[in-house]
């Protein structure tokens, strides 16, 4: 009876369950996201096949990425073989909407997982029973293919984005940047006032701007709206300080 629930009315077993570790992934994202070990589910509803997956976000990108045209993340599963079950254009696909998450993941906090859907679509036709059966009988682990996000600008759907927003690497810029404000500021004022050993300090300041200036323009397409915003005020009080 137990194994009579697990059967559906084609034959073949209602799920498969895989304990995976170190996922191989290929394409972009392979350097930034990895997959959450553990125990995963495909499943189907006789017309479809479905697996969901954790990744987690490993690093920032440190370069514009965007994706492709028909851009897609595919899910090969493998058998206890290493066999990899590759059906070409047919198989299991993230979404669109996934695929958005997958963006966002990149976008976020290191440590960060999201939930990502594969779907086979054409999993109840007749002439794939009999690779459905090889999987849901004999699959072991998975691997991904990213042949959607790409270095550069995006020629696809989704927007084009740049890597490390977020970053803590980018709030010591800013820290810094505020520092560097206020003591220009103090300097300026003692000049204002006839100081003259404000000169003294005058060449050690240029070069914390030529170095600091540098690391601000690498940062600014790369920070999040928060880090940006924090960063238009701290210019003002310099342009405040200025005209007082």
């Amino acid at each position: 009876m137990a194994l009579a629930c697990l059967m559906c009315s084609c034959g073949i077993p209602k799920e498969r369950e895989v304990t995976v570790s170190d996922v191989p992934i290929t394409g972009f994202i392979k350097d930034y996201v990895k997959v959450v070990d553990g125990t995963y589910k495909f499943t189907h509803s006789e017309r479809e096949a479905f697996i969901s997956i954790k990744l987690e976000l490993t690093d920032h990108p440190e370069v514009q990425y965007g994706t492709k045209n028909h851009a897609k993340i595919k899910l090969n599963p493998i058998g206890n073989n290493e066999e990899v079950f590759d059906m070409g254009s047919d198989g299991f696909f993230a979404s669109d909407y996934e695929l958005k998450k997958v963006e966002e993941l990149l976008n976020g906090e290191i440590g960060e997982t999201k939930t990502i859907l594969f779907k086979w679509k054409y999993f109840g036709l007749k002439s794939s029973k009999s690779i459905a059966n090889l999987i849901f009988a004999k699959a072991v682990s998975f691997e991904l293919i990213d042949n959607g996000f790409i270095e550069g600008e995006s020629t696809g759907n989704l927007s084009t984005t740049r890597a490390s927003s977020g970053s803590s690497e980018w709030d010591k810029v800013l820290d810094d940047y505020e520092k560097y404000i206020d003591q220009y500021i103090r300097l300026y004022k003692k000049a204002v006032n006839g100081d003259v050993s404000a000169m003294s300090e005058y060449v050690s300041m240029l070069e914390k701007a030529e170095s600091l200036g540098d690391k601000l323009d690498k940062a600014k397409g790369n920070m999040t709206t928060a880090q940006l915003n924090r960063y238009t005020q701290i210019s003002a009080k310099l342009l405040n300080s200025l005209k007082n």
